[in-house]
Formats: C-alpha cells, sequence, structure tokens
C-alpha cells in the first residue's frame, strides 16, 4: 500500500504540473507505470558503444521496465529486449528522491528503433546531422525576492520552447546547464503565481528533490526529453549544494554516477566531472568533436585559485580532445568571455568587471586554439562576443528562467581577464584584448545550428520559434545580424 500510494503522488504531482507545460505533455499520464519521461543521453562511446544510453524516469515500487529496440536482422529487422537497471540516488538523499524510479540501460550499436513502456525514444544519433537545438538554464526561479511567476507560460515559456524545439525536428538538442531554479517554497504572499511549486527539504543540504524535477523539468521537457538525443551540460544550479543530486540521478551522462553528489556527513560535496567528448557526423561529410567541460563550480568576477587549479585539467583534456578532431566545439556552462549587465555593478565599477566567470577564462587561458566555437548558458540572455584570437562565444541563457537586465551591455573597454582599471586581474597568465564585437538579446528563445558551405548558420528563435537574429560562424568568428 505504501508503494503504490508514493507512485499515485507523483504521478499526481506531473499531472498537477501538467497545466504548467504542454498541454500535450503528460496530461494522458494516468497508469501507475507510465514514465513521467524516457530519453536518450549522448555519452561518450567507452560508456555505450552506440554513443547512447536510455533512461527513463517513472513512479517509485513499479520496477524497471525493459528497454526494446528493433535490430537488424537477415529479413528486416528484429525486436530485442534489454534489461534496465535501477539508477539510485545516495542514501544519505534522505526521502528527497525516494518517490521516483530511474532506470538506464546502454542503447545497442544499430538499434534502429527503441522504446520504453511504450514511449519512443532515439536510437541513434543520425549520421548526416543538420540541424541542432541549442538552449539552457531553463527552470522557473524561486529564490530569495526573485519570484518567477511559475504558473504563467508567458512569464515562465520553457514548455513552449520545448514544443517549438519539438516542432523544428533538430536531429540532437545540447542543453547546457542550469534546469533546476525551485531553490525555495513559493511564498505565501506570491501563492498566485507559483503556488503548488515543491519546497526543498529542510533538513537536506541541497535544494532540489523529485516533486522539484517533476515540476521544473520532466513536465514541462516531456515532449522534447523524448525528441531527440540529448547532449546535456552541468550547470551552476546542478551543484551538489543545489540541484546535483537530481542531475546526477538523471541527466549525467555516465554510468555509476548516481550518488556523485550525495551528502557526507551533512554536507554536499564539490564535484567536478571528467572532461567528456561526443563525435557528431554532419551533413556534407563533416566530422564534428563536441568537447563538455564541467563549470558548474566557478567565480564570475573573481579569479578563484582552489577551483582554476582543480579546472585547469579539465581544460588541459579538452584542448587534447578538440586538437584530435577536424572541427571541435567547447561546451562549458560558465562562459568563457560573457558580459553582464552593468547594472549589476557599483557605479563607479573600481576594480571590478563585468567581464562574468573569470575563474573560467583563468583557468582555460592559452588552450582554446583547437575551438571554433564555445556555447555556454549561465548568463539570462543571449549573447555573441567575439575575443580576436578566441574561438567565437554564443551564450545562450534565456531558455526560460527569468531574464537579466534589458540594458547596459555595452563592450567593456578592456578585455578579460583585465579590471575596469585596465589591470591584468592575474599577470602571471596573461589578459586577452578588448572584444571584437558584441551583441545581446534579452529575450526567452532557444537557437538551431545549421551546417553552411563554410561554417555554420545560427538562428536565434524566440518562444513561438521565430527568427530574431541569425548568426554566422566561419572559421572562429562569430557574426550576428
Amino acid at each position: 500500500m505504501r508503494t503504490r500510494s508514493l507512485a499515485a503522488l507523483v504521478v499526481g504531482a506531473a499531472l498537477a504540473f501538467s497545466s504548467l507545460a504542454s498541454p500535450a505533455g503528460f496530461a494522458a499520464l494516468t497508469p501507475a507505470h507510465a514514465p513521467l519521461a524516457a530519453y536518450a543521453l549522448a555519452a561518450s562511446t567507452s560508456e555505450s558503444a552506440s554513443g547512447l544510453i536510455a533512461r527513463v524516469v517513472l513512479p517509485a515500487g513499479v520496477g524497471c521496465p525493459s528497454l526494446d529496440v528493433m535490430m537488424p536482422a537477415k529479413q528486416g529487422s528484429k525486436k530485442v529486449r534489454k534489461a534496465m537497471q535501477e539508477r539510485k540516488a545516495g542514501a544519505t538523499t534522505l526521502n528527497a528522491f525516494s518517490t521516483l524510479l530511474v532506470c538506464e540501460a546502454p542503447i545497442p550499436k544499430g538499434a534502429r528503433a527503441a522504446s520504453i513502456a511504450g514511449r519512443s525514444i532515439p536510437a541513434f544519433i543520425p549520421r548526416n546531422i543538420d540541424s541542432i537545438a541549442l538552449f539552457g538554464d531553463s527552470g522557473c526561479r524561486l529564490k530569495g525576492t526573485e519570484v518567477q511567476a511559475c504558473n504563467d507560460s508567458a512569464q515562465w515559456p520553457l514548455a513552449r520552447i520545448a514544443q517549438s524545439i519539438v516542432r523544428d525536428k533538430p536531429d540532437v538538442t545540447i542543453f547546457l546547464g542550469d534546469f533546476f531554479y525551485r531553490e525555495e517554497s513559493c511564498p505565501t504572499a506570491n501563492s498566485a503565481i507559483c503556488g503548488g511549486s515543491p519546497a526543498p527539504l529542510p533538513e537536506a543540504p541541497f535544494t532540489d528533490s523529485a516533486w522539484g524535477w517533476v515540476a521544473d523539468v520532466l513536465t514541462p521537457m516531456g515532449p522534447l526529453l523524448s525528441a531527440t538525443p540529448l547532449v546535456v551540460v552541468r550547470g551552476n544550479h546542478e551543484q551538489c549544494s543545489r540541484g546535483g543530486n537530481g542531475f546526477y540521478l538523471m541527466f549525467d551522462p555516465a554510468f555509476g554516477t548516481s550518488r556523485s553528489c550525495a551528502p557526507a556527513a551533512g554536507v554536499a560535496p564539490t564535484v567536478y566531472s571528467p572532461t567528456r567528448a561526443v563525435d557528431l557526423s554532419i551533413k556534407g561529410g563533416r566530422g564534428l568533436r563536441l568537447v563538455n567541460v564541467d563549470s558548474a563550480n566557478g567565480s564570475d568576477n573573481t579569479i578563484d585559485d582552489t577551483i582554476a587549479a582543480s579546472l585547469r585539467p579539465l581544460y588541459e583534456r579538452a584542448h587534447n580532445l578538440a586538437k584530435a578532431s577536424d572541427e571541435a566545439w567547447l561546451l562549458t556552462h560558465r562562459p568563457l568571455s560573457g558580459v553582464l549587465s552593468n547594472q549589476y555593478l557599483p557605479v563607479p565599477q573600481g576594480e571590478s568587471t563585468t567581464w562574468t566567470s573569470v575563474t573560467q577564462a583563468y583557468a582555460s587561458y592559452g588552450l582554446l586554439d583547437p575551438f571554433s566555437l564555445s556555447l555556454s548558458s549561465h548568463v539570462h540572455i543571449a549573447q555573441a562576443v567575439q575575443i580576436p584570437g578566441q574561438p567565437g562565444e554564443l551564450i545562450l541563457g534565456n531558455g526560460g528562467t527569468e531574464l537579466d537586465p534589458t540594458t547596459a551591455y555595452p563592450i567593456p573597454p578592456y578585455g578579460p581577464l583585465t579590471n575596469a582599471s585596465g589591470q591584468p586581474l592575474a599577470p602571471e597568465r596573461g589578459t586577452l584584448p578588448t572584444a571584437q564585437s558584441l551583441q545581446t538579446w534579452v529575450t526567452f528563445g532557444y537557437a538551431m545550428a545549421a551546417p553552411a558551405a563554410t561554417g555554420w548558420t545560427i538562428a536565434l528563435n524566440d518562444v513561438r520559434g521565430e527568427a530574431f537574429a541569425t548568426c554566422r560562424l566561419k572559421g572562429r568568428q562569430i557574426t550576428c545580424a
């Protein structure tokens, strides 16, 4: 009876939150065994020969379903049933995730189709990719005085963005980090706009929970999760003290990592995932390597030497992986050279800097030559930056969470790793030149990248899927109009 009631609670939560998301998403979710979400994560081939790991999230107590795949046979294809294994949260997460069951299995190489409990998921990464969806920073922000209207699809449009991406039919979707934003309970005074939002466990040294992930991610993103292979980047909101337990339970693209963020002696650990690469075959016979550096831990406006020392080997590994490829994009949540609105800074600025994530710039200094593009989010805007001698940078932190100020994003008169007085932040390593170009758009949306004859065309789309800007990447130069 207890197991069944827990399952019913989670299904009820999904139904309750379906009004916040897609009407076609989980509105029909009624059986206790129906998946809350089913998806395929792009992974290193050392984890799965096909480059994909199948995951499913269900109400607890129903048992892991099988992964059903169609494999080639002498006469057509045959259905093969693969066992899925439970992926468990750490015991020290208390009951935060006890209402969910997460199961996984590698998708066999050569599979033509795949499904879990009747829900179709991608079985392979296409060989001739001609479109890639890009977005990040998607959750509904509840923290302190920042209370986003989670019950209003205009104010929190994640489900609408997910629907637009599904309509665009990308071959692969890249999520650039920060799924989870429900870090506090909805204030009583704001119940009209966020009432019913799941609250964190008061006794836990982290802020996420099963219900929180259902509301912030699984329900609004449900149709998208099943639509394309997912390349997932960990964001700072997935630090172990924030949403890291749910991230490692559900979205880290490796086996045996689900307990990575489990508290030890009541304290959330600091964790760095290894640098990983995913190879894509692009239409026209080109190859593209996506190199994922975990920048969940970092410092934005000052250099943290301890964090930088941990990050440096991750960027060195990224450099080596990129050097061995024809073309490489760096995926890392915190920008290498993003610019904050100067509304965030005191006036006069003194020694502060509007460049953000300077610890990343410091840790990656001198290691970016093999990359043509750096993709990130973190700053809640869309932004394109070109630093002379550096890869083009595209920041896409406009995926649903509350946007940053709408004005005051001028090109700083000094480059990254330089303060507002023109002095180096780290004389032992060097500075970077003043930006050649900087463009900022403060609007919700996502991007769609398509290969061009030379380089890439990247459309920046709004919630409806209509382009508000178009960027072109040629070599290592990004320009937008």
